[in-house]
């Protein structure tokens, strides 16, 4: 008898399923359920994020097709479109947000760090839909669509807090709803710009580093040496603006950088001073790493096309598929060497979802860790 689970089974139980069960019960998601519960659902949607079949019925045939591996994944009976469809119009996605953070906090956040502690990029990410399907999302007369807006670990390459609005909802008007703490660091880009959020900030003491719009009014309070050849000015001001020296009336850091591959100048805005011009300039730098995250799971996460027309259905695919790749986030920590990156680690598991082989050792080519025992996979997902 094969001692393993499959692939995705193991994977699935890196989540701890007593914690499922308290998302469950905090929102009520299996209230009035008649047979296919929350966590069937979240198990046939982590597999539509992995192996992206073309629609329902390719779904329903696929995971029909491997009915002894589903059994050990928790569901006992054929998967019905239907059934799928429903399950994702009408369960409100509050039990797979819950999920997503109950898993992030979870995970390791005290790696080496590549910049200050608490230090996170802010960015949005926007996909079209179509307005004849989605008329809830309506953003103008022939087109719709949904905002992720993401506050982004930097040193740990983890989604710390993310929420899912429509594509009209600017992102100045959302920069106070990012959860950010005191003592925290932001970079994000100046289509943020707020200033009465930046006089907040440096009321609570927030540290931020963006771009300084062009026609921003000031004057220069004092100027700052720099021996680092890439930075041309280094200087303190203050908001001369009617409005922006209201809203903003503490003294802040204006920074110019040239980009050494290629020329281009830029004007950087932050409330930090204890740092050096090139540090902060670096600081900003990172914020491309958001970029890059929003490209990865776009090309290997299924949330550009979805199996479902409503804000539920919308949502839920969203949450999930993000919390798949928190599933890869914590296999890669768990493992002593880092193994596959994600586009690798997607394209080569759709292939063998069903395989019944150690997860561990096809991942990281290297046993599994001490605190890892092959017989955690013999037990039933759902015992």
């Amino acid at each position: 008898m094969n001692k393993y689970n499959t692939k995705l089974g193991q994977l699935l139980s890196l989540l701890e399923r007593p914690q499922f069960e308290k998302c469950v019960k905090a929102t009520g998601a299996d209230k009035h359920c008649k047979g296919f519960s929350a966590w069937q659902q979240f198990v046939t949607m982590a597999y539509a994020q992995i192996a992206n079949p073309h629609g329902l019925r390719s779904l329903e045939n696929s995971l029909n097709a491997n009915k002894t591996c589903l059994y050990h994944l928790g569901v006992q009976k054929d998967v019905k479109r239907a059934t799928i469809s429903y399950a994702n119009t009408t369960r409100k996605p509050e039990v797979f947000e819950k999920l997503f953070y109950s898993l992030s906090s979870a995970l390791d956040r005290n790696g080496r760090k590549k910049f200050r502690k608490d230090f996170y990029g802010i960015d949005a990410t926007e996909q079209s839909l179509n307005l004849h399907d989605f008329p809830w999302a309506t953003f103008r007369s022939t087109k719709s669509g949904v905002k992720i807006h993401l506050t982004y670990d930097i040193n740990n390459s983890l989604p710390k807090y993310l929420f899912i609005t429509n594509v009209n909802e600017h992102e100045n008007n959302t920069l106070k709803k990012m959860n950010i703490a005191k003592g925290c660091t932001v970079t994000f880009d100046k289509g943020y710009c707020n200033y009465a959020v930046f006089g907040d900030f440096c009321r609570d003491k927030i540290f931020f580093v963006t771009r300084l719009k062009e026609n921003a009014q000031y004057r220069v309070i004092e100027e700052h040496e720099s021996r680092n050849k890439h930075i041309t000015l280094d200087r303190t001001i203050e908001f001369t603006g009617m409005q922006t020296g209201r809203k903003c009336p503490f003294p802040l850091r204006v920074i110019k950088s040239v980009d050494e591959k290629t020329g281009k100048e830029i004007r950087i805005l932050t409330n930090i001073f204890n740092l050096s011009a090139g540090y902060i300039a670096g600081m900003y730098r990172a914020r491309w790493n958001i970029e890059i995250f929003f490209k990865t799971i776009k090309q290997n996460l299924r949330i550009k096309k979805f199996f479902g027309r409503t804000e539920n259905a919308i949502k839920t695919q969203i949450w999930i598929a993000l919390t798949v790749y928190l599933l890869y986030m914590k296999l890669r920590q768990l493992c002593i060497y880092r193994g596959k990156n994600f586009t690798n680690f997607m394209s080569e598991l759709k292939v063998c979802l069903f395989e019944r082989k150690d997860l561990f050792e096809w991942f990281a080519g290297s046993p599994p860790p001490a605190v890892y025992h092959p017989s955690d996979f013999q037990q039933e997902l759902w015992a």
